[in-house]
């Protein structure tokens, strides 16, 4: 990819938008673009880490995985947002696993060069910051609706957390465009599949939510 495309990609990403050119010009110098195939692995859970990824296109799970193998999805990211930030600052293996949940394309930032960066940007190191600030925020959340709250409750806030990130919000409705199964919505909220599954016919039983193919349609009566 021509280092000016790249410099583009760079650029939609939130964590990167408030660089000046040099900054980005030497960003893109050390960046190079991969990508990967739906449910093809990008790491795993305690793998050492090589560098930083931006997502470009495409959806990536975010995944725990117990002794047993069994796994628990933590999070999907989307275009614009990066994966392995943590590793990358601290240096220890990953903690967790990352795998393309659609086909993917991703920006990939080795880890020494970017070191090498952040230490010369006061306005990276900045950005970087406020974004674990920010996943902390989102870990702090998660856990408050794993504890304080019963399943109904956390699928219905789930589902409408995809509709902002993967999906369309009207007036009166919030549509999921993502094909998830039951299986991996269970996972987020770490609970069964046939928990999940009673969840869903109850809430499209009682006119909260209409299940269309793919499409998961959540109604304003549906509240969290």
């Amino acid at each position: 990819m021509p280092a000016s495309d790249l410099t583009a990609q760079l650029g939609r990403a939130v964590l990167f938008s408030g660089l000046d050119h040099d900054d980005m010009r030497r960003l893109a110098g050390i960046a190079r673009e991969t990508q990967l195939a739906a449910t093809q692995t990008l790491f795993e859970q305690g793998d050492e880490s090589d560098g930083l990824y931006l997502i470009v296109s495409g959806i990536v799970r975010i995944f725990l995985q117990a002794a047993d193998t069994r796994e628990a999805t933590i999070n999907l990211l989307e275009d614009g947002e990066v994966i392995g930030e943590m590793s990358l600052l601290d240096g220890l293996p990953r903690s967790a696993g990352a795998a393309a949940l659609t086909d993917a394309k991703l920006v990939f930032i080795p880890r020494e060069p970017f070191l090498d960066l952040v230490d010369s940007s006061p306005k990276l190191a900045r950005a970087i910051i406020l974004m674990l600030c920010e996943r902390l925020r989102n870990a702090n959340s998660q856990v408050d609706q794993a504890i304080f709250h019963d399943l109904r409750h956390r699928l219905v806030v789930l589902l409408r957390q995809l509709a902002i990130m993967h999906g369309t919000i009207e007036q009166d409705v919030a549509v999921v465009n993502l094909e998830l199964t039951q299986g991996t919505l269970a996972q987020m909220l770490g609970a069964s599949r046939e928990a999940v599954n009673k969840q869903l016919r109850a809430l499209a039983k009682d006119g909260k939510i209409a299940m269309e193919g793919a499409q998961i349609k959540i109604f304003r009566s549906a509240r969290a």
